[in-house]
């Protein structure tokens, strides 16, 4: 029985794999993986299901064991997954088979979050436990450019889960609504849908907090999200773009400058703008928000700003017309960001603030407060710790020990 207090994202969850939308190729090839444990156990032990957050990643797993009948054991990231545990209850699930005899399928989710602290040794840990597994380990992670998988894909099956698209987000969310018998107006819903970004559980969120306001014909303040993303989640969600409207929110939703996302779709436009047509409109576009930058430079005519940033969101999303839209590993740009925004950039200390931020979903200006003083004070007592804190926060040694006083 479902209980009714529940949150709608976990209310809603899906019991079976036909309630779950996008991404069925590479469900259906997870699928394969996953029942070929049946005949014998395949090379590679592991999958490492990579893919931004609330695109079904997890959910897909819960309704496929149901569907296979297998034991679903997980460990999310609210457990601590540090190396004693992991070689214990890990190990355990792992290796030992089941009481009643089901086949088990276990769940390590979102490892890219596993630190250098409370679960320092995790993945060397998990790499002991691939090995020795009798059952299928899947594991589920944010961000691919993380350096903690770089261990993790050397031995795992990876795949790749995109973002949802906006008629199967449409889709789910009238369905939720008839389930909850409550109703929105189109409005509201494209508001929702649209303002996702391909995320399908904030979505079903926001419609949630849309409902128990009250309101069914206005867009209540809360479901306009207003999370900042990086460089490479930002020319994601825009290309992603369905319509002008997600692409201007998928640029004001941004921590990239106007300067410094001219850089980055110079540098990857091409790879989402495929055909002549597509490449010679997309590029237009992007000259005419530089050219607009630099008369806003000589005349200092900064209302013009909102020219440029049309020219970027819709301009460049809406060239994209006959290419599928697919997940690409962008580049960063060859011009070096320092040329455009000075010693801000070449201050090595702002590299290790951002990363920080970055691990320890703190701001900029909390770790510069709290966090750096504490690594420098480590890196005093025990210099031998800078390769790790390196590591971790994917900085260069020279940057961290610049300003540890090494």
């Amino acid at each position: 029985m479902i209980d009714e207090n529940l949150p709608w994202p976990e209310k809603h969850r899906p019991k079976t794999l036909e309630r779950v939308v996008g991404n069925h190729e590479t469900i259906q090839s997870l699928k394969n993986w996953i029942e070929s444990w049946i005949s014998k156990i395949p090379n590679r032990r592991a999958a490492l299901l990579i893919g931004p957050p609330g695109i079904g990643k997890t959910a897909s797993i819960g309704a496929m064991a149901n569907d296979l009948d297998m034991e679903l054991v997980e460990f999310n990231s609210s457990d601590k997954r540090n190396k004693d545990n992991i070689e214990t209850l890990v190990w355990r699930a792992a290796s030992q088979q089941t009481l009643d005899g089901r086949p088990r399928l276990i769940l390590l989710d979102e490892v890219d979050g596993l630190s250098g602290t409370s679960d320092r040794g995790g993945v060397g840990a998990i790499l002991k436990v691939i090995k020795d597994t009798v059952h299928p380990i899947v594991m589920t992670a944010n961000d691919p450019s993380s350096p903690r998988l770089k261990d993790l894909m050397k031995v795992c099956q990876v795949f790749s889960f995109e973002l949802i698209q906006n008629s199967d987000i449409e889709k789910i969310l009238k369905h939720i609504l008839l389930e909850n018998n409550v109703e929105v107006s189109n409005e509201v819903l494209n508001e929702i849908v649209e303002g996702s970004g391909g995320d399908l559980r904030a979505a079903i969120s926001d419609l949630e907090s849309q409902v128990r306001s009250g309101l069914t014909s206005v867009v209540i303040e809360s479901v306009i999200r207003d999370s900042k993303r990086g460089d490479e989640e930002t020319l994601r969600h825009l290309f992603a773009s369905a319509s002008s409207k997600a692409a201007r929110k998928a640029l004001s939703e941004s921590e990239l400058n106007h300067d410094s996302l001219v850089l980055w779709l110079e540098e990857n436009l091409h790879l989402h703008l495929m055909t002549p047509n597509e490449l010679d409109d997309g590029f237009e576009q992007l000259s005419l928000a530089d050219l607009t930058l630099g008369r806003i430079m000589v005349n200092q005519n900064w209302k013009l700003l909102a020219y440029v940033y049309d020219f970027l969101s819709m301009g460049v999303a809406m060239s994209r017309s006959e290419t599928p839209f697919k997940r690409v590993k962008y580049s960063q740009p060859s011009w070096p960001l320092l040329v455009w925004q000075g010693e801000r950039k070449r201050d090595k200390q702002a590299d290790v603030i951002s990363s920080l931020s970055e691990v320890t979903r703190v701001s900029k200006r909390r770790v510069r407060q709290t966090h750096l003083d504490s690594i420098r004070e480590i890196l005093k007592i025990n210099p031998k710790s800078l390769a790790d804190f390196a590591s971790w926060l994917n900085v260069d040694k020279s940057s961290l020990a610049l300003k540890s006083g090494r």
